[in-house]
């Protein structure tokens, strides 16, 4: 489902804010990069891959990445967070997903991390082909978006403007079914697409385990009631290597 009418006049302007001074914003998705990251250390089996993230956030995965002693590029359309990471020593350029600065078949992997959904439809099918042209054959993308999301749930009003937009800028909404189809339509094949919930298990405490614990038996019961993100991994077609 899409809401074309629903978008932010410049969102160029939200995410120079989130990506700067808004930063702290980002805390809350280590648990989730975690995960990807954990995901392609599985798949690359000890191997030093290059891979790219798509969207910088707060910078936790490149770093990580760079200190796992991976070949990690970056590429964001905001000029400040790619000079914080290049002042790192980490390969960051500023461009968009719809015309990624890299060259053909050069990544072992790339991360698409909460982007897609805020791509409206011309942008999300420049964005898959750029990523199919830029994995390598037997590459993988990794990547997470909002899942089944109401995006009129999150329809705030500028009380300046009068400008109505999605307070994340959000465009897309998915479900398991829909993503499938999209990628697909990209000649990237998903290996799998899976609901999930992120917990932070790197610092727990009673409460946190209590919630998560909670959050996870209403997605086994199949609830809508709570956030949850579709992680997807998919491969170029005609790919057909194991999960």
């Amino acid at each position: 489902m899409t809401h074309q009418n629903y978008h932010l006049t410049d969102q160029d302007r939200l995410w120079d804010h989130f990506q700067n001074e808004g930063v702290a914003n980002f805390d809350d998705a280590v648990p989730r990069l975690r995960f990807l990251f954990l995901q392609a250390r599985r798949l690359n089996r000890g191997k030093c891959p290059t891979v790219l993230n798509i969207g910088i956030g707060n910078g936790w995965l490149e770093r990580t990445c760079r200190d796992a002693g991976w070949n990690v590029h970056s590429v964001d359309p905001n000029e400040r967070a790619v000079a914080r990471l290049r002042d790192e020593g980490i390969a960051a350029d500023t461009g968009a997903i719809a015309d990624i600065p890299r060259e053909t078949s050069m990544f072992d992997m790339v991360f698409c991390s909460e982007v897609l959904e805020h791509l409206d439809d011309p942008n999300l099918t420049s964005g898959l082909a750029e990523i199919h042209r830029t994995l390598k054959p037997n590459g993988r993308l990794l990547g997470t978006v909002p899942f089944d999301e109401d995006l009129s749930q999150n329809m705030i009003l500028c009380p300046h403007c009068g400008e109505r937009f999605h307070r994340w800028g959000h465009r897309q909404s998915f479900d398991a079914g829909r993503l499938s189809r999209v990628l697909a339509r990209s000649g990237l094949d998903p290996v799998y697409v899976q609901r999930r919930v992120f917990a932070d298990y790197a610092r727990p405490s009673p409460a946190k385990v209590a919630k998560h614990a909670a959050r996870r038996a209403l997605l086994a019961l199949g609830s809508n009631a709570i956030y949850s993100n579709l992680f997807y991994n998919a491969q170029p077609e005609g790919n057909g290597t194991n999960p």
